[in-house]
C-alpha cells in the first residue's frame, strides 16, 4: 500500500505449515512410488550376503529408504548431512514424496556409515531394474545401441579431514567420484568413489566399471560403445574394450606422431562438426605401433 513517502514496505514470508518450497519433488515422489523404488532397494539389500546385512530399525525409515531421502535431499538443493533437517521441517511436502518420514541429521548420518561398497552394488541394482522398468512401461525399444560414458567429477567437502579425501591439483578438499553414465537414458550404472588426489584410475578399475555397468543394462540390449576423455586413455582399457566387444572412442594425447598424422590430411577432407560452432572433423586410418 501506497503511503505519503512512497510505496509501502513488501515482506514475503513462507510461514504457512500447509504449504511447500518444493512442490516440483511431486513428480519424482510419484514417479519413484510408482516403479517401487525403495521396496526394490529392500529387496537387494535383503538379498546382498556378502556383508552383513543393514540393520532394520523397529522405528523410522527402511534400509532401502534412507538413500532414496537423502538422494530427495540432494534434488532440493542439500548438499550435505545438515540439510536433512530443512526437507524433514517441510511437513506440507511430506506426501508427495517418496519417503514421507525424513530421518533427522545426525540419524542420517548415522545410518549412513553401515553401508559398505557391496551395499551400494546392491543400490545400483535396484536402481538399474526400476529404470528397465521404466523403460518397459514407456515402450523403449530394448535392443538400441547403448552408449556408456566414463566420466570423473569432482566434489569439493569443507570443514575437517573426511575420510578417503585428498587434496587435488587445485589444493581443494574432495572426493573424485568415477562415473560410467548411459547416454541415451541419460542414467547413471555405477560408480566407484575416490579420493580428490586420485584424478586418474586403472584400466583395471575402468574396465570393472565398464562390467558392472554391462551387467545391469536389460537383456537384448544392443551393440554398447564406450568413450571416455584422455584420463581414460590407456591401450589396456581399449584392449579390455575390444574383447569385451565393446566399441569404444576416448580421447589421445597429442603426440608428435599425432600431429604428423594430422597433417597428413589432406585440405578438402575437413568438414564442418555437428552442433560445434567454429570446429571441423575429419578421419584418418592411423594404426598406433604395437
Amino acid at each position: 500500500m501506497a503511503g505519503p513517502d512512497g510505496p509501502g514496505r513488501i515482506v514475503f514470508v513462507a510461514d504457512d505449515p500447509t504449504l511447500t518450497g518444493h512442490a516440483g519433488i511431486a513428480i519424482s515422489g510419484e514417479l519413484l512410488r510408482k516403479l517401487r523404488l525403495v521396496r526394490v532397494i529392500d529387496a537387494e539389500l535383503a538379498a546382498e550376503d556378502r556383508v552383513a546385512p543393514v540393520k532394520v530399525r523397529r522405528r523410522g525409515i527402511s534400509p532401502g529408504a534412507l538413500p532414496v531421502s537423502i538422494a530427495e535431499c540432494q534434488m532440493v538443493g542439500g548438499d550435505c548431512f545438515d540439510d536433512m533437517e530443512k526437507l524433514r521441517g517441510d511437513r506440507a511436502g511430506a506426501l508427495l514424496r517418496a519417503v514421507a518420514d525424513v530421518p533427522s541429521a545426525s540419524t542420517a548420518r548415522q545410518l549412513a556409515r553401515k553401508y559398505r561398497p557391496a551395499h551400494v552394488r546392491a543400490i545400483e541394482r535396484a536402481a538399474a531394474r526400476c529404470g528397465n522398468d521404466l523403460d518397459r512401461r514407456l515402450h523403449r525399444d530394448v535392443s538400441e545401441p547403448v552408449t556408456f560414458d566414463l566420466d570423473a567429477l569432482e566434489s569439493v567437502v569443507y570443514g575437517r579431514q573426511k575420510c578417503g579425501t585428498g587434496r587435488s591439483r587445485c589444493g581443494d578438499l574432495a572426493y573424485n567420484s568415477f562415473v560410467v553414465t548411459w547416454a541415451q537414458r541419460g542414467r547413471g550404472l555405477t560408480s566407484e568413489l575416490k579420493g580428490g588426489n586420485q584424478a586418474r584410475i586403472t584400466a583395471s578399475s575402468s574396465l570393472a566399471l565398464l562390467t558392472r555397468a554391462q551387467r545391469l543394462l536389460p537383456k537384448g540390449h544392443g551393440q554398447i560403445t564406450v568413450r571416455g576423455d584422455i584420463g581414460f586413455y590407456s591401450a589396456e582399457l581399449m584392449m579390455g574394450c575390444r574383447k569385451r566387444g565393446m566399441r569404444f572412442a576416448f580421447s589421445a594425447p597429442r603426440t608428435s606422431t599425432m600431429w604428423r598424422a594430422v597433417d597428413d590430411v589432406c585440405a578438402d577432407a575437413w568438414r564442418d562438426a555437428i552442433e560445434m560452432r567454429g570446429a571441423q572433423v575429419a578421419e584418418v586410418p592411423f594404426t598406433p605401433a604395437g
